[in-house]
């Protein structure tokens, strides 16, 4: 034994530094599984290969394939809200962006009873946050847009106010804004905030307000469109997409058929079979 350790002294020092390390090894081993468990919460496997540290809510804006034709929307906390210019019902393609990236899904128009319709989807969007007061001209305001659901336009504008002036208006920023387009107010922690949708365009030929404006559905029909009573508290179903994404669905009401067909006449009364009794001319029978 004397002369195998002696020929091999560095598997006596390798054995040696093991043995004194067997609680260093243990707590490693401990610590791996304690990470590995970790990996596997959704919120910790996201934030831990995730390369940023906040939501990016910078383009809070959509493009709406409905069955009359292509319109902008605005992607907010209260839905895919847009004016409904081409359709207010029937199924919708939505382009929308995910943090810089754009996506397609497909969505179902519904009636607000407002002026806005809301396109709902499957999947959350960016939920731009309400402005809860109305634009001053001290804001920094923004109209963002999306041509062609893969790039955004954003011009500056500024907030009309003057003598003839009243409600939400902008002044002409000297390029043409497109109905549905979003009006952005800078926050005050730099975020992003929903301000409304340009509604139409405004021409004041006389006076000292004279000029182009465009006019925005904003904060007040924002207010209009919560005050309108909703069904909540409704029974949820799972709904298995085919990218494996399960989500919970409202359940479907069936509605209830009428009895009688509306295309198929109504049936007439049989006639009475005869019994032999015959009327007389003078309303007696015989």
């Amino acid at each position: 034994m004397g002369g195998i350790q002696a020929r091999c002294p560095e598997a006596r020092t390798l054995v040696s530094r093991l043995a004194n390390k067997r609680g260093y090894h243990i707590g490693m081993r401990s610590m791996t599984v304690l990470l590995g468990s970790l990996l596997l919460l959704p919120g910790c496997s996201t934030w831990f290969f995730s390369p940023v540290d906040q939501v990016d809510r910078s383009r809070p804006v959509a493009l709406l394939e409905t069955t009359g034709g292509v319109e902008f929307a605005a992607t907010t906390e209260f839905g895919i809200l847009s004016l409904g210019r081409t359709a207010t019902s029937g199924p919708c393609r939505v382009h929308y962006f995910l943090g810089p990236t754009p996506l397609i899904e497909t969505g179902e128009l519904q009636s607000t009873g407002s002026i806005f319709t809301e396109a709902e989807i499957d999947l959350k969007t960016q939920l731009a946050r309400l402005l809860d007061r109305s634009p001053t001209p001290t804001d920094k305001l923004s109209v963002m847009w999306t041509p062609d659901g893969e790039s955004c336009e954003s011009i500056p504008v500024e907030l009309a106010a003057g003598e003839g002036l009243a409600g939400d208006l902008l002044r002409d920023p000297g390029v043409e804004l497109p109905a549905g387009a979003t009006l952005l107010c800078r926050g005050p922690a730099g975020e992003t905030m929903f301000a409304g949708l340009i509604a139409g365009l405004a021409t004041i030929h006389d006076g000292p307000a004279a000029g182009r404006y465009y006019v925005v559905a904003g904060v007040d029909r924002v207010r209009e469109l919560i005050a309108i009573p909703r069904n909540y508290s409704v029974d949820l179903v799972p709904k298995y997409r085919t990218d494996d994404i399960t989500i919970m669905k409202p359940v479907q009401t069936k509605q209830e058929e009428p009895d009688e067909k509306p295309d198929e006449p109504a049936q007439s009364t049989p006639p009475m079979p005869k019994t032999g009794v015959s009327e007389l001319p003078g309303g007696g029978q015989e």
